[in-house]
């Protein structure tokens, strides 16, 4: 589905090196040398195995935002593998410093991508926080995307959550073949969410998954209940499609819908 801040955040300074290989696009009014200073920020953060790293910085053009800088880091990792970040804030030198700040404790995940100096070291910022919404009245689902869940065992798909700095994930259970949902239910812990719960393949599972049933219910109703209690995150079973769902807060104060397109299923067969 990032780290943020409500407060001034202490702009982070480095040693700079040889530029790595970063991409940086930009979309809205920015400072004319924001792709230069993220540049700058980010390249001694890069160790020998994250080769290529594409930043994509916005400015959002919602009135009322407290937050309406967000950055995006998208780092492709030798053997592989990606990690990402995400991040939002008022002022660009907050914005560079969360961001850096952020690369480094996802990098953790994968110590040979980050420089050798960075690799014992720890971050104290709290866990990210959802995105801001705008007043009820003001938000529309303004994105969506439907998906076909790679099949893969609760423990990939926490790997991915994590590795991706996702708030959820949509994938397929490998053994009871169910589209689900896993999402962090607090520090190290999960919760899997399935149409028809079933322990299969979660049972010896570690880290601990709690796993919960996600309702029947409209997509107006998952939008009723958000403009209700502000929550960033709504999972359900589409009532007349009988496919799981996810009603989100986006950056920009609005909803978006991510949905399985693939059939219908549990471990017996399909219904």
């Amino acid at each position: 589905m990032s780290t943020e801040s409500h407060g001034t955040v202490p702009l982070r300074v480095v040693p700079l090196r040889a530029v790595a290989a970063i991409s940086v696009s930009t979309a809205g009014i920015l400072p004319t040398d924001a792709a230069t200073v993220v540049r700058e920020h980010l390249a001694p953060i890069l160790g020998t195995w994250a080769p290529h790293s594409r930043v994509r910085l916005t400015r959002l053009t919602e009135p009322g935002l407290l937050r309406p800088l967000v950055a995006q880091i998208d780092i492709q990792l030798s053997g592989g593998h990606r990690v990402r970040a995400q991040v939002a804030a008022a002022t660009m030198s907050d914005l560079v410093s969360l961001l850096a700040t952020r690369t480094i404790e996802q990098l953790h995940l994968f110590p040979s991508a980050l420089a050798e100096c960075l690799r014992q070291q720890v971050t104290t910022l709290p866990p990210p926080s959802p995105p801001e919404l705008l007043p009820p009245a003001g938000r529309r689902v303004t994105r969506h995307k439907g998906c076909h869940p790679t099949a893969m065992t609760a423990a990939e798909a926490i790997t991915v959550l994590e590795a991706m700095d996702y708030r959820f994930h949509l994938f397929r259970e490998k053994y009871s073949r169910q589209d689900s949902i896993v999402m962090r239910s607090g520090p190290g812990r999960y919760r899997i969410f399935q149409s028809r719960p079933n322990p299969l393949g979660l049972e010896a599972t570690s880290p601990p998954i709690a796993l919960a049933v996600a309702e029947r219910s409209t997509i107006p109703q998952a939008v009723a209940r958000l403009d209700l209690t502000g929550a960033p995150v709504d999972i359900f079973t589409e009532k007349f499609t009988g496919r799981l769902h996810a009603l989100y807060a986006r950056y920009d104060g609005h909803y978006a819908l991510l949905g399985s397109t693939a059939p219908v299923t549990n471990a017996r067969g399909s219904w």
